[in-house]
């Protein structure tokens, strides 16, 4: 009968990743591991200021999420909704989500897929994060990312992510933010957040 699996606070295997995300992920469990649980992975993520990931679904895994740190808009089945720590989700598949992080500190999160299949794609698109070493972001996507993700746990979008949901580097706060807050800042359509909140342009899908 397998054991409990214990992972002490930064001892999972970690990685830088590329833009648009930049920042690293840790995998704290993964059925390739000795002693660990089949049937899914867990592990953190973090965003920095700007940091996202961009609008994705999955064709046969369930994604759970608990917000640990910082807030962020997210973009869930089209509708864009502010979240912040201690916040919990669940995508189902086919689900689109994607999450950018707005705010001026780091977003970091717990992430759990069902079946297991997310760490492959992390780890192969990343760079080895170590102890002391410097920080190489942000970097470029490898090229072949696309055959990646098809090759892990990603379906194809139709219609594709529009901006500012797709691929590309979040470079400047306004490509997010398109008004001040307040009042007079424009409602796009498909936004879930509360009228002085900031929302990202997003059309319901």
């Amino acid at each position: 009968m397998p054991g409990v699996l214990v992972v002490p606070p930064g001892q999972g295997e970690q990685h830088w990743q590329p833009q648009p995300a930049n920042g690293w992920i840790e995998v704290l469990t993964t059925p390739r591991l000795p002693g660990a649980p089949a049937g899914f992975s867990a592990g953190l993520q973090e965003l920095p200021p700007l940091g996202k990931i961009r609008e994705h679904a999955h064709p046969a895994q369930t994604e759970i999420f608990w917000i640990i740190e910082g807030q962020a808009l997210a973009r869930l089945d089209g509708v864009v909704r502010r979240i912040t720590a201690g916040t919990f989700m669940v995508a189902p598949p086919h689900t689109r989500h994607g999450f950018i992080n707005d705010g001026g500190g780091p977003y970091r999160m717990l992430w759990m897929l069902v079946p297991a299949g997310l760490e492959d794609f992390f780890i192969a698109i990343g760079k080895p994060r170590a102890p002391g070493a410097a920080d190489p972001t942000p970097y470029p996507r490898p090229a072949a990312t696309g055959a990646i993700e098809l090759s892990t746990v990603f379906e194809t979008l139709d219609p594709p992510p529009a901006p500012p949901w797709d691929t590309a580097p979040i470079t400047e706060p306004a490509t997010v933010m398109p008004g001040p807050r307040g009042a007079g800042t424009p409602r796009p359509s498909g936004c879930a957040l509360p009228p002085n909140a900031i929302c990202a342009p997003a059309t319901k899908q």
